[in-house]
C-alpha cells in the first residue's frame, strides 16, 4: 500500500474540502462544458475527454476488476470508488495547472502537463524530468505490455498464437500514432463512446438476468470492505488492508487519477475565450472520466459476482469471459469480452503513447520522441509473451511514482488552484 493510501486520503480530502467537493457538486456543469469548440493548434474538450477515457477504459476496467476481487475480495470495489472520488479532485487541480502553464511547441501545438508546472511553476526541473521518466516507463508497462497481455489470454484460449493478433495491433497503433495529434483525437473520439455504451449495455443485460443476486452482491461488497469475512463456499476471507490495497491500486490503474495524464491531454485544448476561465473549464471536464470509468468497473464487478465466477480459480481476463459465458448461457458470449478488450486496449495504448511522446519531447527533444514512437510500437507484440504477475507489479510501481511526483507539483502550487477556482 505504501504512500498511495495516505496521500490519496490526505491530499484528496484536503483539496475536496478547499474546493467544496466540486468533483460531486459540479458534475452537471462539467457535462455542459464538454461542448467547448476546437481551436487552432489544439483539440476540442470532447476530444481531450475522449482521449482520457480512451486511456482509462482499458484492461483495468475488466481484467483489473477481476484482479482486485481476487486479491482483495469484493470489498475492493468500494475502495476503488473511494480512490476515484478523492483522487478525481487531483485531476481537476492538475488540469487547472496544466492550462495555466500551457505553451505552444515547435509544431504549433499546445502542450502542458506536470512536467511544465513542475519546471515552470514549482521551479523543480529535475523533478519534471523524473516525472517524464516514469511516464515513459508507465507507458511501456501500463499502456502497452499489460494491455496486450490481457488480450493474449482469450486468444490463447482459442488455441491461436497471440502474435497473430499482437503484430496487427502494432500496425494499427502505428498507423494512428504516426498520423499526429488530429488523427489520434479523431480515432479515440469515434471509438470510445461506442465501445463504452456497448459494453455497459451487455453488462446490464446480464445483471437483468441475474437481478436476484444484485442485492446480496452489494451487501457482500460492503461487508468485506471493512473487515475479514469468509466468502460463500468457505473460501478464505480478506482483511480490510487487503481490500484497501487492492482497491486503491486497481482504482489508480483504472482511472489514472492523479497520475498526470489528464493535464497532458487537456493542455492540448486551447480556448482563449474571455467568457470563461479555461483552466477551470478543463479541470471540471476532467472530473467526468473517473466517474464514467467507475460505472464501468462497478458493472463489471457486479457481473463477476452475480454470476458467481468470482469464487472460481480463474485468471483476470478468463474470469470475465466465463462471467459472460454464464451470463448469456453461451460459450460464444465470452468473446464479447475479447472484442471489448481489443478496443479498450487499442485506445489505451494510443493515449499512453501520446502522453509518453509529450514527456519524451519535453525531456529529450523531438528527435528522441520520434524514436520512442518506434520503440513503443515495436514492443507491442512482446506483451503477448510476458508473465502476468510481473507485469502488474511493474505497472503498479511505475504509476505510483508518477502519482507521488505529480502530487508534489499539485500540493506545491495549490494556492494558485484555490485562488483561481474562486475566480472560475
Amino acid at each position: 500500500l505504501g504512500l498511495l493510501f495516505p496521500l490519496v486520503i490526505l491530499i484528496g480530502g484536503y483539496f475536496s474540502y478547499r474546493l467544496k467537493l466540486l468533483q460531486i457538486t459540479q458534475i452537471k456543469k462539467a457535462i455542459s462544458l464538454v461542448t467547448t469548440k476546437e481551436r487552432k493548434g489544439g483539440i476540442s474538450s470532447f476530444g481531450a475527454m475522449a482521449a482520457i477515457l480512451g486511456g482509462n477504459l482499458g484492461t483495468g476496467n475488466i481484467s483489473g476488476v477481476a484482479v482486485a476481487i481476487v486479491t482483495g475480495g469484493p470489498g475492493a470495489l468500494l475502495w476503488m470508488w473511494v480512490m476515484a472520488i478523492l483522487a478525481s479532485i487531483t485531476k481537476y487541480a492538475g488540469c487547472f495547472l496544466g492550462i495555466n502553464y500551457q505553451k505552444k511547441n515547435a509544431h504549433g501545438e499546445w502542450v502542458g502537463g506536470p512536467m511544465y508546472y513542475l519546471r515552470d511553476g514549482l521551479r523543480a526541473p529535475r523533478l519534471a524530468k523524473l516525472f517524464c521518466f516514469f511516464t515513459i516507463t508507465s507507458a511501456l508497462t501500463v499502456g502497452n505490455l499489460v494491455q496486450v497481455h490481457a488480450l493474449s489470454l482469450p486468444v490463447s484460449d482459442l488455441k491461436i498464437n497471440p502474435l497473430f493478433f499482437s503484430i496487427p495491433m502494432a500496425f494499427l497503433v502505428g498507423g494512428v500514432i504516426f498520423g499526429g495529434l488530429k488523427r489520434f483525437s479523431h480515432a479515440v473520439s469515434a471509438i470510445v463512446p461506442i465501445m463504452a455504451v456497448a459494453y455497459v449495455g451487455a453488462c446490464l443485460i446480464i445483471l437483468t438476468i441475474f437481478h436476484k443476486n444484485i442485492g446480496p452482491s452489494i451487501a457482500l461488497i460492503f461487508s468485506t470492505a471493512f473487515g475479514a469475512k469468509p466468502l460463500a463456499g468457505g473460501a478464505l476471507g480478506f482483511g480490510i488492508m487487503a481490500a484497501i490495497k487492492s482497491g486503491f491500486n486497481r482504482g489508480l490503474f483504472a482511472t489514472d487519477s492523479g497520475l498526470g495524464l489528464a493535464p497532458i491531454l487537456h493542455s492540448a485544448v486551447y480556448d482563449p475565450s474571455p467568457n470563461h476561465d479555461n483552466r477551470h473549464t478543463q479541470g471540471l471536464i476532467s472530473i467526468l472520466s473517473p466517474m464514467v470509468v467507475m460505472i464501468v468497473c462497478t458493472v463489471t464487478g457486479l457481473v463477476l459476482m452475480t454470476t458467481g465466477v468470482h469464487e472460481l480459480a480463474l485468471s483476470s481476463t478468463s474470469m470475465c469471459m466465463e462471467a459472460f459465458r454464464k451470463g448469456f448461457g453461451s460459450s460464444f458470449a465470452g468473446h464479447i469480452v475479447s472484442i471489448t478488450l481489443f478496443f479498450f486496449a487499442f485506445t489505451t495504448i494510443l493515449t499512453w503513447c501520446f502522453c509518453a511522446v509529450r514527456a519524451t519531447d519535453f525531456w529529450l527533444g523531438a528527435k528522441a520522441a520520434r524514436t520512442f514512437q518506434w520503440l513503443f510500437v515495436l514492443l507491442i507484440p512482446f506483451g503477448a509473451l510476458m508473465e502476468e504477475n510481473a507485469l502488474w507489479d511493474l505497472a503498479d510501481i511505475s504509476i505510483n511514482f508518477m502519482f507521488v511526483i505529480n502530487m508534489a507539483g499539485i500540493v506545491g502550487l495549490s494556492k494558485l488552484v484555490f485562488d483561481g477556482q474562486k475566480q472560475g
